[in-house]
C-alpha cells in the first residue's frame, strides 16, 4: 500500500500552492544541460536552512558562493528555491544565472504544476527537480501528473531529476525511464537519516532504471562520504550543507571529487558490505587468521554453509581478519598476510579480508600497503573514536574502514566517522579477550544505531540472545578456537549451523 505524504511535505504544499506563478516568463540565457556522461557529477547546493538542520547559513551573497563551487570543480549547481522551510527564492537562481549564463542551474523546489515548469524554463533554469514522494502515495495528481511534468521539462529543453527515498518509490518512477535520478538518504516522515539503506538502494535502483545516471543526496559530512559514495557505484552526488558550513568551500568541494574518484577505483568493499548488512543474515566475520591451512578450513565452511542462503547475486557472504596489532597473539606480518589473502582471492574470492589495527603509525602504513595492493579489502580500526587514527585524518581517508569502540555502557558510544561501528567489549586485552558487552547495552544501543555490529565473547553460547538484541554483523574469534590463533573446525562448524537455525 502506498505510503501516506510525509506531513512536513504536506505542510510545504500547503504554502508552496499560495505562492503566485509567474508562467509567461521569457526565458533571456541560453539553455546549458548539464553532461551527464562526466564522472564523477557534483551538484553544489546553495542552501540557506532545512526543516531538519534549521538554519545553515545567511549565503548573502549566493552568486559568490556558485563562483567558488564553479572553481571547485562542480558541474552543476542545485538552488534551492523554497521560502518558508529553506529561505531560498527563485531571485537566488535568477542572479546567479545572470552573474553566470553557462552554468548549468537546478531549480530545486516542491514543484507539482505545469505552470511552475513553464516559470522555471523562464526564470533561467536548466534542470528542475521531481520528488517522487509527492506524488506517489496517490495524492497531487499520482503518476498522471509526475509524466506530465516529467514531459513538460522535456519539451522545454529541462533536464528532470527525480527524486526517491526508498524501493517503493523506485517501482513508482520506473515508467519514466528517467535518465537522472537522486537518492536521498532521509526519511521525509521521521527526518532519520539511515545513510546505508539509501546507499544499497543503488543496486535496487540500477537493476529497475539500468539508463539512469544515479546521484547519492543528503547526509554527506566530509570527504570520506564521497569515497564511501563512489565506492558503492553511484554516479555522483548533491551536497550541500557540508558545502555552505566550510570555511573553503571551493577546497572541500574539490577534495569531495578526488575522493570520489579514490572510492570507484577501490575495491567495492562498501558496496558489498552494505548489502550483507541489510539482509536478513547479517555478516559473520571470524577474525585472527594465522595460517593458511586453518583459513581456508574456515573460509570452506563460511562457504558450504551461507553460499546458498545468500541471493545468487551476491558477490561476497562473509570476512576472515588478519591482524596487524603487534602485541597479539595473533599478529601477523605484512608478508605472510599477502600470502593467506592471495589463495584466500584465488580459492575462495566470496570472502571478504579485513585487515585489523590499532592507532599506530607504523601498522597503518603496514595496513595500507596492502589495501593499496589490493590484498586487504577494508580495515578495522580499534579503540577509534577520533578523527585521527595512526596519523591519517579519517574524514580524508581514500581507503575503506570501520571504527570499533569498546564499549560497557551506552555512554561509552562517542561519534565515528565511518558508515557503522563495530562494538567490542572494554577489557586490557582491547579485543580478543573472549568478554562480553552486556546485554542491556546492546539493547540500549540498538535504538541509536541502525546497524548494531558486536565482537566481544560471541560464541555458540550467546548467538541467540545476540541476534534477538538484533546484531546485524558478529566477529567471531576465541570462541571458536582450539587454542590462539587457530579455529577449532567442529566448533566453527557448530558456530554456523546454531546460527543458521536461528535465522530460520
Amino acid at each position: 500500500m502506498p505510503t501516506k505524504i510525509p506531513t512536513i511535505l504536506t505542510e510545504i504544499l500547503e504554502k508552496k500552492a499560495k505562492e503566485p506563478i509567474n508562467p509567461n516568463l521569457k526565458r533571456s540565457f541560453p539553455l546549458t544541460p548539464p553532461n551527464l556522461e562526466i564522472f564523477p557529477f557534483i551538484l553544489a547546493e546553495i542552501k540557506r536552512a532545512s526543516p531538519s538542520a534549521g538554519n545553515i547559513s545567511t549565503i548573502p551573497n549566493p552568486t559568490e558562493l556558485a563562483q567558488s563551487y564553479l572553481e571547485g570543480g562542480a558541474n552543476a549547481v542545485s538552488v534551492l528555491c523554497e521560502t518558508n522551510y529553506f529561505k531560498g527564492s527563485l531571485e537566488d537562481l535568477s542572479a546567479i544565472k545572470k552573474a553566470n549564463p553557462t552554468l548549468s542551474l537546478l531549480r530545486k523546489d516542491f514543484l507539482t504544476q505545469i505552470q511552475q515548469i513553464q516559470e522555471s524554463y523562464g526564470i533561467g533554469a536548466d534542470l528542475v527537480l521531481l520528488i517522487a514522494a509527492v506524488f506517489s502515495n496517490g495524492e497531487n495528481g499520482g503518476f498522471q501528473a509526475l509524466q506530465n511534468l516529467y514531459q513538460k521539462a522535456l519539451d522545454l529543453g529541462l533536464t528532470p531529476l527525480i527524486e526517491v527515498h526508498n524501493t517503493e518509490e523506485i517501482l513508482f518512477i520506473t515508467p519514466l525511464k528517467a535518465k537522472f535520478i537522486g537518492i536521498n538518504s532521509r526519511n521525509l516522515h521521521t527526518f532519520k537519516i539511515d545513510k546505508i539503506a539509501a546507499l544499497n538502494l543503488f543496486g535496487t535502483l540500477k537493476i529497475y532504471n539500468p539508463q539512469s545516471k544515479i546521484l547519492f543526496e543528503s547526509s554527506i559530512e566530509n570527504s570520506f562520504d564521497g569515497f564511501v559514495v563512489g565506492n558503492v557505484g553511484f554516479d555522483g552526488i548533491l551536497c550541500g550543507s557540508y558545502l555552505v558550513r566550510d570555511s573553503n568551500p571551493t577546497l572541500a568541494l574539490q577534495n569531495l571529487r578526488a575522493a570520489l574518484l579514490s572510492g570507484a577505483k577501490a575495491s567495492p568493499f562498501y558496496r558489498h558490505f552494505f548489502k550483507l548488512l541489510t539482509h536478513s543474515l547479517g555478516v559473520i566475520k571470524i577474525c585472527g587468521m594465522t595460517n593458511l591451512e586453518n583459513m581456508l578450513m574456515c573460509a570452506n565452511k563460511l562457504t558450504q554453509t551461507l553460499e546458498d542462503k545468500y541471493p545468487k547475486d551476491f558477490e561476497k557472504i562473509a570476512a576472515l581478519g588478519f591482524i596487524l596489532v603487534k602485541k597479539s597473539k595473533r599478529f601477523l606480518s605484512t608478508q605472510e598476510i599477502t600470502i593467506l589473502t592471495q589463495a584466500l582471492q584465488e580459492k575462495f574470492p566470496k570472502i571478504l579480508r579485513i585487515g585489523v589495527v590499532s592507532d599506530d603509525e607504523e601498522e597503518m602504513q603496514e595496513a595500507l600497503k596492502l589495501i593499496k595492493s589490493g590484498n586487504l579489502d577494508a580495515l578495522q580500526l580499534h579503540g577509534s573514536s577520533k578523527i585521527s587514527f595512526g596519523n591519517q585524518n579519517l574524514k580524508e581517508a581514500h581507503f575503506a574502514f570501520y571504527q570499533v569502540q569498546n564499549i560497557a555502557q551506552t555512554s561509552d558510544l562517542k561519534p565515528y566517522i565511518s558508515p557503522f561501528v563495530l562494538l567490542d567489549s572494554k577489557s586490557t586485552l582491547g579485543g580478543g579477550s573472549g568478554e562480553n558487552i552486556p546485554y542491556e547495552t546492546l539493547s540500549e544501543l540498538k535504538e541509536k544505531l541502525n546497524y548494531l555490529c558486536v565482537a566481544g565473547g560471541v560464541g555458540i553460547n550467546n548467538l541467540q540472545k545476540l541476534l534477538q538484541c538484533g546484531a546485524k554483523m558478529l566477529d567471531v574469534n576465541s570462541s571458536l578456537e582450539s587454542q590462539a590463533g587457530i579455529k577449532d573446525e567442529s566448533k566453527l562448524q557448530d558456530f554456523l549451523q546454531a546460527f543458521c537455525k536461528c535465522k530460520q
